[in-house]
């Protein structure tokens, strides 16, 4: 059953002109899935407004650290609980780290939030772990 799962971006153009979208294994899916849950915010998708996580909803909060990490997993718990079906038994850890950037005319602090996400997939019974880096405030890939 492995590559029945289309692949990320989608390539509506390829769909539309009759051809293959490139599809991948079931591993590469749903962390494809993850990620795209951790950052999508909420009212995000039209057709479900709840689909997204906190990460966004707080991304220049001032609550303390301990508390903004709580939030934000407790978020992704209810995400993956609802949204990521082919998981079970999970686990979620969130880390921050500030680093401040130096350029020519300024100095800022950006934030970089790691999600590491261990689970089972059901199907399988495999041991699947996720993990991901970003930043925020604003968003930038790293």
């Amino acid at each position: 059953m492995e590559d029945q799962n289309y692949a990320l971006p989608l390539s509506l153009d390829r769909i539309v002109g009759g051809l293959l979208h490139p599809k991948c294994p079931d591993r590469e899916a749903i962390h494809q899935h993850l990620y795209l849950l951790m950052v999508t915010h909420f009212d995000e998708n039209r057709f479900d407004s709840r689909y997204g996580c906190a990460l966004w909803e707080h991304d220049f909060s001032v609550l303390s650290q301990i508390k903004w990490k709580d939030l934000i997993r407790e978020s992704l718990e209810e995400a993956v609980g609802a949204y990521e079906l082919r998981l079970t038994n999970v686990k979620i850890r969130v880390e921050m780290e500030e680093f401040e950037v130096l350029t020519k005319t300024n100095n800022y602090v950006r934030k970089r939030v790691g999600i590491e996400i261990k689970a089972v997939i059901r199907r399988t019974n495999e041991p699947f772990v996720f993990f991901e880096r970003i930043f925020i405030s604003p968003l930038s890939l790293e």
